[in-house]
């Protein structure tokens, strides 16, 4: 990726997704080794969190991505001794979004191809593969009305993340607003070895993010 382009914080970003509250078992995660050692050594999981975001504008371009959040993760007297929400897996579409989320903010992506279809009655039909191995398939349909959301009515701890990338750690909080409504998931299957085995029975709530602007600001790098 040498010939990819920086592109530096802060971001600016919209598009739609969809948002998979679980309640995971904590001890099933601690024995997943898909999830990196280094955050299962501290993990606590009272929900975590599936995410699937279809960026239309970045500054790095559009791009799709699947993100898991298992729980949160201690960090260092660097930071506060703070136990932070982190991102354990996470898959995106472009190589840009690869490079400089690994650098701005210490997210691990990895490369991923998505083929994304409307199935019938609105159904959102989601299938991962790399290098023809099929990953990971997610289906899903949102119901009802559109509400507003917005972080602003989200506690603090809620919304600041932290990672840890070639031995810096980052801690950075997102913002965003948009519109979103209740969703009800389908299919919800690991395939392969870029995310632990979720299980549909495990799922808490679902919601469909119809419309969002998100800004990812410039992370506190230790």
């Amino acid at each position: 990726m040498n010939n990819v382009e920086d592109v530096p914080a802060p971001w600016t970003l919209t598009g739609k997704g969809l948002i998979v509250l679980m309640r995971s078992k904590a001890e099933k995660l601690m024995a997943d080794k898909r999830i990196p050692l280094d955050i299962r050594d501290s993990l606590k999981s009272s929900v975590s969190v599936l995410m699937y975001v279809d960026y239309t504008h970045s500054n790095a371009g559009p791009y799709k991505e699947l993100l898991y959040v298992p729980g949160t993760a201690q960090f260092s007297e660097k930071l506060g001794n703070k136990r932070l929400l982190t991102i354990s897996n996470i898959v995106v579409s472009s190589a840009s979004s690869v490079k400089n989320g690994r650098i701005n903010w210490g997210i691990p992506k990895n490369l991923c191809n998505f083929d994304v279809a409307q199935g019938p009655e609105n159904l959102q039909e989601i299938s991962l593969h790399q290098d023809d191995i099929p990953q990971f398939e997610l289906a899903y349909r949102g119901k009802g009305f559109a509400f507003p959301i917005h972080t602003g009515l989200v506690p603090g701890f809620m919304k600041t993340l932290g990672q840890r990338w070639e031995s810096k750690e980052f801690m950075y909080s997102p913002s965003a607003k948009g519109k979103a409504r209740f969703a009800k998931v389908h299919v919800m299957q690991n395939l392969g070895n870029a995310f632990p085995d979720l299980d549909l029975n495990e799922v808490l709530m679902a919601l469909e993010i119809t419309q969002f602007q998100m800004t990812f600001p410039v992370a506190h790098i230790v």
